[in-house]
């Protein structure tokens, strides 16, 4: 390849040769076109082709001009004056100034001066970007392949952005934690790895390299809430696809997309065979046929192609050649190994071979030789058309056999490299290079041909052939497949194959492996394991490991049977994977049996991680020899323990300096003031990262971990270089130290893992400053500032669970602060290390001392203090309780309530760090009292205290009589009368107690919610106490007085249940309904939007019956249908609604009279009878006299069925209101026949809606509403929030006792529909020879009479013949491997939490049309909640299982089933939900006492879920009758009030972990709920429509 001879150039001046011309063309070459320039001075230049200027000349060019310097200067004025002309002389024009808007900024030399200026003008010309656009605007410039360098300016000025704007950064992550997918972070970093991929091997390289590692470095190892980078590894192919049908016509757009790359390529030669083919392609029949269809596309490209079209009126015809002798050419092994030679001259070879053979038929494809012949990474794209055209045109299958014969040895041979140098490093270890003494099979070898065997894989192979039928385009193994993807860190890629590796052996072997004698999953993975060994001599286990561990997805390791294998490295990589280091070091020091290299390797790691910095001085000098690996290791402990000692260093084959020997030489020359070394160490060392991570495939989000976290190390220490170079000030010093703070909060919720390198570097730089630092101010600001850091560092160690961590920080914290004076916050941490550490009595010790001290001088005004002294006190306090070490009244008195006095003593305008501290202390005063009053109230609740009632009422009538005998005074009745006046004042003491901690609570509740927004979901407690305490005049006294301070906003998520309860007469105590009324007025003006349908409901709780009169009386007939009788309740609220929608009239009259009509728009359209087009499955037009058709732009009305963000202001600004509803509707299927219609929103977005008549929705609406509170805790928990594991939920808007409108579920279906549906179900096309599924149904039908015995022998069988096929759901939706893993990922977490929530709140009817599948994301959505708080189990045929864990379910996670991912999620799921056990009870207990929320199982709804043929005579008479009649009656309120009890104590029981009478650990919990929802013999006695084959 001819090469520029670049003598006098530096990447520089071609940059300028580049940048310039390349850029404005790059971003819209149309627009150049559309701008009507006028020509430049007298005489006009003929139009050059803008995609000419960036070719530098090659030598020989050079050559023919007059003196080349000259020349060149000539051509650089030219160009600059071509520059000027089309930025500033031109900059009215409209279409450029567009276009210069879109540049990166001009290059900082003075030549560029005016350029810079007017395009920075241009850009910022509506004031400046926020860092999403200023991120956007760096991603929409584009860039010509063949010119990275173009972006060098861009990327210096994205750094300065990133470098800028922490504080947006943190609020752009925290947006895209809800949705990943739309993340712009992660579109950044892809774009920046695809632009060093690109650099790589081009002119400039070292610097683009560069320029993205200090941008990547700025980003560091936050967490991007995704696992798989969204890549578009062939975007082309894709793009390709969208825009043109047929494939011929989509490989030629691609073929001439990649020759329009080619043109301007640097090399002269790649430019004329670009020519050459460019030329062929157009003139063949599929070239002119696709410019005819592809023309008016306006695509730019046609533009620059138009000069190479031939006016020929005959088609160029490719000669065909014969095809006998072609097979011959391509059997030989040695074409398609690479043994030994470049990877260039490898593929070219065979790329040239296979369009030699014949095989290919296609024209286009077979035209491209001579551009393959000089263009490698042409070679690459074309290599998989190629061998799919062979295979499309291979009639005997004798292509198909040699293919996949050679291929198949090429992954061979992959596997067995990979095997001979298999990387032992757990991820997190920072150094991976392979050796590479098998050369010839490198990586990008490796990657071209899984391409191949990737692109196949997405092709159909026949129009009725499954997902899993394409996937054997060709035979392979692909279990080797998937070793050679690990190798290029393709981990789902890899994952994925294996899978189907696994579906493929089951397939082959028809040895069903899912009955359920077998059913525990391990067994399987140990099958399979066995089987893969006999194989291909690779364990299938270690491999999943292998890639477990690359991914970085916390739980998967758990499923390859982890903590159960008996092999040490397998448990050893268990140990690291939760960093319990001390295990991990026993296990390497016993096992003899691992290699020496990896036994050291793991050894060093492990004493490193447990600190014992002293021991790796030891090792040093027992080992001579060291390899590249353990020499890292060596430098990373010789920096980080400050020994700057000579370390004799070992160079890997290329000769470079490993990362942390480039650390340690970078702090090395920063102590010795070489300010070039230290700075040209840096520079490499961030050029050989970025190097690297271009090397692999980037998929997973993990793997680029480690590069940030080192790319940031790099960034941090170079920024520090400044303060050594001169003198450096205490500001400077503050300034860096805010710096990195900054820094932290972006890494808040990444692993521990990447966060502690860069604390570990922070502690080395401060240490190395106070070493050089004489000046006593200076030094005592530095020893400040590493104090500070290392109580960080110590809080953090300690939340990650690492107990060596903060000792030491401690350690060092005490040489550098003398203890004799003061306290100091480290004091406090210091306490905190001890109580993590179990050692109680010295925590209480450190902080009774420092009460001592901060009692002497709190009141110094110094709120610092103030602050740590509440602490003190309300830890103390907090922990007393705990141990029990002195009783509740000295606690509350001398702690918690002195806490809050002191909090509260300090006023004027408070910081953050204050607020939190005050709410912290209100808090804890407010559970301790709490706590106090619970344990009265039980107390007073038990048996124990009602016999004692029943005596002292004998003792009273005692004494009574004897009072009334006048018997005299003798012993015994003085001592009567004595116990009973002690017995009595007992009494009263404890009912005194119980008012002052209740009263306690409700101030300190209040108080807490006043003053943050840190403890919101207390409110649930405050409001259940003053429900339960509506009688207490104080109580009522305190919620009028001070919860009027409380912000509104935060009582909406209790707006049913507070709703329910309003009323006008006098029922609770002094003014409970005026308090309540009052605030119920608050909320609504404050918050229309969420309270009106609310209370509109109520008021309308009737509105049915008034809007259909006419209706119903002619249907009366048919069905005994009796007005349910209004209680006086009932009157009540309806009223006290009305005058609270009246308080909103007088403020928004125009609202108020909209929602009104709304709402009777959607009840008028719930009740029409729609029993005429019951079989209709089309639109059906609204009937015209309905008002809903007639509701337009109502534009103060939400669209009531859309989640509207809270706005705690009440502002609430852009809302998406109702323009119109579509005039047709549809029927769902259900017995009421609910319709759907389509809401027109103000943005012009449809949206479906669902309109429920004759059923009450409060029920799913409270669901709902405790999912809501679920999630909310599910997020607050980090361990939860990064496995994002939340219920997805929709909204449910009752209008009246019997109707409302729910929002359609839009992108899901039935997970019934998907597996079981009659003419397309999965089943039905994966295992067309098993029973179908009405077979099925009706052999379980008709053993419903029969014995438990009986049934289970049929379920058996029936099971044994439908076998499940669910994994296919993702494999058949998410080709890509990458986005498969996601997806799947979110199922099973999915599952998972929606099983414990569900199991928890008892939920039952889970039947296969109950649960929806998400088909973009493949969650599951939950529907119809109708059946909850176990009342299922009283159900005719009862329920047996806590939550849907069939066969199905659990075949849709894949080869490892329950384990790893699903049982871990499901533990996590619990914990959170057993540690969150008071506001769970809490919300329940709100919601089973609100007198509207109708939860109770009755006959006709027990009939309504399961009907049975026998129960169908009667029941057309019973069913239509209201369901409200069943209604429960003043008088069955005690047996209510008992059942509620009930469900409340079965709740707190679950949350205890109690079971069956045994009180289990977690992990114990889940596994007896997985077996129980597992047991066949549960399943089998499950009603029949409930599937529980499936």
């Amino acid at each position: 390849m001819p090469t520029h001879t670049r003598e006098s150039f530096s990447p520089y001046e071609t940059a300028e040769l580049r940048l310039s011309p390349a850029g404005p063309v790059l971003c819209k070459p149309s627009m150049i076109k559309e701008a009507k320039i006028p020509p430049m001075g007298p005489d006009p230049k003929p139009c050059v082709d803008p995609m000419s200027f960036p070719v530098p000349f090659t030598k020989s060019e050079r050559d023919l001009k007059p003196s080349g310097i000259e020349w060149r200067l000539d051509k650089h004025f030219q160009v600059l004056g071509l520059l000027k002309y089309l930025v500033i002389d031109n900059k009215d024009n409209e279409n450029l100034y567009q276009a210069v808007k879109c540049l990166d900024p001009f290059p900082e030399y003075p030549a560029f001066k005016d350029l810079r200026a007017t395009q920075q003008k241009i850009k910022y010309s509506k004031g400046p970007y926020s860092l999403l656009e200023e991120i956007n605007h760096f991603l929409s410039v584009g860039v010509c392949d063949s010119l990275p360098l173009t972006r060098l300016e861009g990327l210096y000025d994205l750094r300065k952005q990133l470098e800028q704007y922490k504080d947006q950064m943190k609020d752009l992550l925290k947006n895209f934690q809800e949705k990943p997918e739309d993340s712009v972070v992660v579109k950044l970093v892809v774009s920046l790895l695809q632009l060093s991929k690109m650099a790589v091997n081009h002119a400039g390289e070292k610097a683009v390299l560069e320029a993205v590692g200090s941008c990547l470095g700025e980003i560091g190892p936050m967490d991007f809430s995704t696992i798989a980078l969204q890549r578009a590894e062939n975007a082309l192919d894709s793009k390709a696809v969208d825009l043109l049908e047929d494939r011929k016509l989509q490989w030629v757009f691609i073929m001439l997309t990649q020759i329009n790359t080619a043109l301007t390529d640097n090399c002269i030669d790649v430019r004329a065979a670009a020519v050459s083919c460019l030329k062929n392609v157009l003139a063949t029949k599929s070239g002119s046929e696709f410019w005819e269809v592809y023309k008016n596309k306006a695509d730019p490209m046609l533009i620059y192609l138009q000069p190479f079209r031939m006016s020929r009126k005959k088609f160029f015809v490719v000669a065909a050649n014969d095809t006998e002798a072609s097979l011959e050419t391509l059997d030989d092994t040695n074409l398609w190994i690479p043994l030994g030679e470049s990877h260039e001259t490898w593929i070219k070879r065979l790329t040239s071979s296979i369009l030699d053979s014949g095989g290919v038929q296609n024209e286009v494809l077979q035209l491209m030789k001579p551009l393959c012949e000089v263009k490698t990474d042409l070679c690459q794209t074309l290599l998989p058309y190629l061998i799919h055209d062979i295979l499309l045109n291979d009639s005997d299958e004798s292509w198909r056999n040699l293919l996949s014969a050679h291929i198949q040895k090429f992954f061979t041979a992959c596997c067995r490299f990979a095997s001979s140098s298999r990387s032992t490093t757990p991820p997190n270890s920072d150094s991976e290079q392979e050796t590479h003494n098998f050369r010839s099979l490198d990586k990008v070898s490796r990657r071209a041909m899984l391409a191949v065997v990737d692109y196949l894989r997405r092709q159909k192979r026949s129009v009725s052939g499954t997902v899993f039928d394409d996937s054997f385009w060709l035979d392979l193994n692909y279990l080797e497949v998937a070793i050679a993807a690990q190798s290029c860190a393709a981990h789902f890629t890899a994952l994925l194959y294996a899978e189907i590796y696994a579906d493929k052996i089951n397939i082959d072997k028809q040895q069903e492996s899912l009955t359920f004698e077998e059913e525990s999953q391990r067994t399987t993975i140990t099958i399979l394991n066995e089987k893969s060994k006999e194989e291909t001599g690779i364990s299938l286990q270690d491999l999943l490991m292998d890639i477990y561990r690359s991914i970085g997805e916390p739980d998967s390791l758990y499923g390859c049977g982890g903590g159960r294998m008996l092999q040490p490295l397998a448990r050893i990589r268990t140990y690291e994977h939760e960093a319990v280091w001390e295990k991990a070091l026993v296990t390497y020091d016993l096992e003899a049996s691992l290699s020496p290299s990896t036994r050291q390797a793991g050894i060093i790691e492990a004493l490193q991680n447990f600190t014992l910095s002293m021991y790796l001085k030891g090792l040093e000098h027992e080992n001579t020899e060291w390899c590249t690996e353990l020499q890292e290791i060596r430098y990373q402990a010789a920096w980080r323990n400050m020994q700057w000692g000579n370390i004799s260093s070992v160079k890997d084959e290329t000769g470079r300096p490993g990362y942390h020997e480039s650390l340690y030489d970078a702090l090395q020359s920063l102590r010795d003031k070489e300010f070039s070394a230290f700075y040209d160490s840096l520079k490499d060392a961030r050029v050989n990262e970025v190097e690297e991570l271009c090397k692999g495939s980037l998929e997973s989000v993990y793997s680029l971990y480690p590069t940030l976290c080192r790319l940031q190390l790099i960034g941090e220490l170079e920024n520090i270089g400044l303060l050594f170079s001169r003198s450096v000030t205490t500001q400077q010093l503050h300034d860096i130290y805010l710096k990195w703070q900054r820094q932290s909060q972006l890494l808040k919720d990444s692993d521990f893992r990447f966060q502690e390198p860069v604390m570990a570097l922070r502690t080395v730089i401060l240490e190395i400053l106070l070493e050089k630092e004489n000046e006593n101010t200076k030094r005592e600001c530095i020893k400040d500032i590493l104090t500070k850091h290392l109580v960080e560092l110590s809080r953090l160690a300690r939340t990650a669970k690492n107990t060596q961590l903060p000792e030491r920080a401690m350690f060092q914290i005490k040489q550098y602060n003398p203890t004799g004076y003061g306290v100091s916050e480290w004091q406090l941490e210091e306490a905190q290390v001890f109580w993590a550490k179990k050692e109680e009595s010295l925590a209480l010790n450190i902080l009774k001392r420092m009460i001592k001290k901060l009692d002497a001088d709190w009141f110094q005004h110094d709120p610092h203090l103030k602050l740590m002294y509440t602490e003190c006190l309300r830890l103390c306090g907090t922990w007393l309780a705990e141990t029990c070490l002195e009783n509740p009244t000295v606690i509350m008195q001398k702690y918690l309530e002195k806490a809050v006095e002191i909090a509260a003593s300090h006023s004027g305008d408070s910081s953050d760090e204050l607020k939190k501290g005050k709410m912290k202390a209100f808090l804890s005063l407010a559970r301790f009292s709490d706590n106090q009053y619970q344990r009265i109230e039980n107390y007073m609740k038990s048996s124990e205290f009602e016999n004692k009632q029943a005596l002292l009422k004998k003792a009273k009538e005692e004494v009574g009589l004897i009072r009334e005998r006048r018997v005299q005074t003798n012993r015994y009745t003085v001592k009567v009368q004595r116990e009973l006046e002690l017995d009595e004042c007992a009494i009263h003491a404890l009912t005194e107690d119980r008012k002052r901690f209740l009263c306690k609570a409700v101030e300190n509740y209040i108080s807490c919610l006043r003053s943050g927004e840190e403890h919101d979901m207390w409110i649930f407690r405050l409001c259940s106490l003053w429900l339960e305490n509506s009688g207490v005049d104080r109580v009522n006294e305190m919620m009028k007085k001070n919860a009027e301070k409380i912000p509104s906003y935060k009582f909406l998520p209790l707006m049913y249940q507070l709703a329910a309860r309003m009323g006008t007469k006098i029922m609770g105590g002094l003014g409970f309904h005026e308090v309540l009324n009052n605030l119920m007025s608050r909320i609504s003006l404050d918050h229309p939007h969420h309270t009106l349908f609310v209370i509109l409901a109520l008021a309308n709780a009737n509105k049915d019956e008034l809007l259909t009169k006419p209706d119903a009386i002619r249907r009366n007939k048919l069905i005994k249908n009796a007005p349910k009788e209004i209680s006086q309740l009932d009157v009540d609220r309806m009223e006290a609604a009305s005058n609270i929608i009246n308080v909103v009239r007088k403020r928004r009259a125009h609202m108020v009279r909209d929602v009104e009509a709304l709402c009777d728009a959607y009840i008028t359209l719930a009740n029409v009878d729609a029993t005429p087009w019951k079989s209709q499955r089309k639109g059906i037009s609204i009937p015209a006299d309905q008002p809903i058709i007639k509701l337009k732009n109502l534009e103060d009305v939400v669209v009531p069925t859309m989640e509207i963000k809270v706005d705690p202001t009440g502002r609430y600004e852009n809302l998406v209101t109702i323009r119109s509803f579509k005039p047709e509707f549809r029927l769902a299927g259900g017995l009421n026949l609910p319709k759907i219609i389509d809401c027109v929103g103000s943005d012009g977005k449809e949206r479906r809606q669902l309109v429920k008549g004759r059923d009450d929705l409060r029920q799913d609406a409270v669901m709902q509403q405790v999912f809501q509170m679920c999630n909310t805790l599910l997020q607050q928990n980090t361990e939860t929030r990064k496995r994002k594991l939340t219920i997805r939920r929709y909204k449910v808007v009752p209008l009246s006792q019997r109707s409302g409108v729910l929002e359609w579920c839009s992108g899901t279906t039935p997970i019934g529909e998907f597996l079981v549906n009659v003419e397309e179900g999965a089943h039905k096309r994966y295992r067309p020879q098993d029973y179908s599924g009405y077979q099925c149904q009706k052999i379980m039908m008709d053993a419903q009479k029969k014995h438990f015995e009986e049934k289970y022998n049929i379920f058996m069988t029936v099971c044994e013949n439908f076998q499940p096929v669910f994994r296919y759901f993702c494999m058949e939706k998410f080709l890509d491997p990458a986005v498969w893993f996601e997806k799947r990922l979110a199922y099973t977490r999915s599952v998972a939490t929606s099983s414990i929530v569900g199991y928890i709140l008892g939920l039952g009817d889970r039947h296969v049309q109950n649960i929806l599948i998400d088909e973009q994301t493949a969650e599951l959505v939950h529907i119809d909640l109708g059946v909850a708080f176990e009342q299922g189990k009283i159900l005719p045929t009862p329920e047996t299982v806590p939550f849907r864990l069939t066969r199905d379910i659990v075949d849709g996670m894949g080869i490892t089933g329950v384990e790893g991912v699903f049982r871990r999620c499901c533990e996590k799921t619990m914990a959170v939900m057993r540690n969150s056990q008071e506001a769970l009870l809490t919300i329940v207990e709100v919601l089973l006492y609100d007198p509207l929320f109708d939860w109770t199982m009755n006959p006709l709804k027990a009939l309504y879920l399961q009907q049975r043929p026998e129960d169908e005579a009667d029941m057309s008479s019973t069913l239509n009758a209201d369901p409200q009649e069943c209604k429960r009656k003043a008088s069955d309120d005690q047996s209510f009030n008992k059942v509620a009890e009930r469900v409340l104590m079965r709740l707190q029981e679950k949350l205890k972990g109690v079971e069956e009478g045994t009180v289990l650990s977690v992990g114990g919990q889940v596994n007896l709920l997985i077996q129980q929802a597992m047991d066949p013999k549960n399943l089998s006695r499950l009603f029949p429509g409930w599937k529980p084959w499936v």
